[in-house]
């Protein structure tokens, strides 16, 4: 406060500075994989809380896509800079010809997996003729083809049902099986019903053990902007890794900025379930290898999803990451 002559020179000088220092900073579009917020946007949101994009320089806006098909296609039209996609967007994207680029994991594994009531095992030998609720991602899309092969089914002798929402759905007996992640999955059936729903998860189905969610960019913006990506994705680890060790803390801070789309039980659960995927056996994060992605491609060829296994240097970098 300026309270004396002194102090109102003082004030008068420091507060264009302030000013400037708003303008200049780089504003930039993050456009996330759902149309409404949930607990993986946690390190972006701690991020913006604590300075720490500000520190770096950067004003981050969030962008909700209208389904989780759109987020390639706003970065390529220009109306985002930084995306959070599937590596299975990046795969096949790339064989469509889009230049986008996954600049670090978001989590090193994959934790994707089939869900049955508490109490009721998923039997991948008396998979024929369950109803089993999927979504329209192509993540989805590209793990169905591995439960078949391990079940020893076709795609006709299991009935695939779109759906918004599979967990609320499974609980109320209208879905035999639901797959999802186990992050959205437990948290949803633990906070409806207190107990744990019974799964089989990727490495148990035949489905590579790779990152499903990325940080991306389109080739030509990193081109332009690659100073300005280092410092996104070096804000953003510090933000992951001061959410991983106040957990409750980080949630709580979700609940503050989404409090229509926060459910503190749920993104709990969901955060937690999170935590021990984010580093890899060497104790890092984000980082990315040539072997992780070729075996993804590999697994999609396998399984006649894409048409040709490229090298796989073409899908990532790891150019943007903080040194670990």
């Amino acid at each position: 406060m300026c309270g004396t002559a002194i102090l109102a020179i003082a004030c008068a000088t420091l507060l264009p500075l302030q000013a400037a220092r708003a303008e200049d900073l780089k504003k930039i579009n993050f456009v996330f994989d759902w149309s409404t917020p949930d607990h993986e946007l946690i390190p972006v949101i701690v991020a913006k809380d604590q300075g720490l994009y500000k520190d770096a320089g950067l004003d981050v806006n969030i962008i909700f896509p209208p389904d989780s098909a759109t987020t390639a296609g706003l970065l390529l039209a220009g109306s985002g800079d930084i995306g959070f996609e599937t590596t299975t967007d990046i795969t096949f994207g790339h064989e469509q010809g889009a230049p986008i680029v996954s600049i670090g994991n978001f989590i090193q594994t994959n934790n994707w997996c089939l869900f049955g009531r508490p109490g009721e095992p998923v039997d991948l030998t008396k998979l024929e003729g369950k109803s089993i609720g999927i979504y329209t991602d192509s993540w989805t899309k590209a793990m169905m083809p591995f439960v078949l092969k391990t079940a020893g089914l076709k795609a006709d002798q299991v009935k695939e049902i779109i759906v918004e929402e599979a967990m609320p759905i499974l609980l109320a007996g209208k879905i035999d099986i639901a797959t999802n992640t186990e992050n959205y999955g437990t948290a949803a059936v633990q906070s409806a019903v207190g107990k744990d729903p019974t799964m089989v998860c990727a490495h148990e189905l035949g489905a590579p053990d790779v990152p499903i969610w990325v940080y991306t960019a389109t080739q030509p913006w990193l081109d332009q902007n690659g100073d300005t990506a280092t410092k996104f994705m070096g804000a953003t680890q510090k933000a992951t890794e001061w959410a991983i060790a106040n957990p409750d803390k980080a949630v709580d801070l979700f609940g503050k900025y989404y409090p229509d789309n926060a459910n503190a039980a749920y993104d709990r659960v969901g955060w937690n379930a999170l935590i021990p995927h984010f580093k890899d056996a060497s104790g890092k994060m984000m980082v990315q290898s040539a072997d992780i992605w070729k075996s993804l491609a590999e697994a999609l060829k396998a399984t006649d999803q894409i048409k040709e296994v490229p090298d796989p240097n073409v899908y990532f970098t790891n150019k943007y990451l903080p040194q670990q």
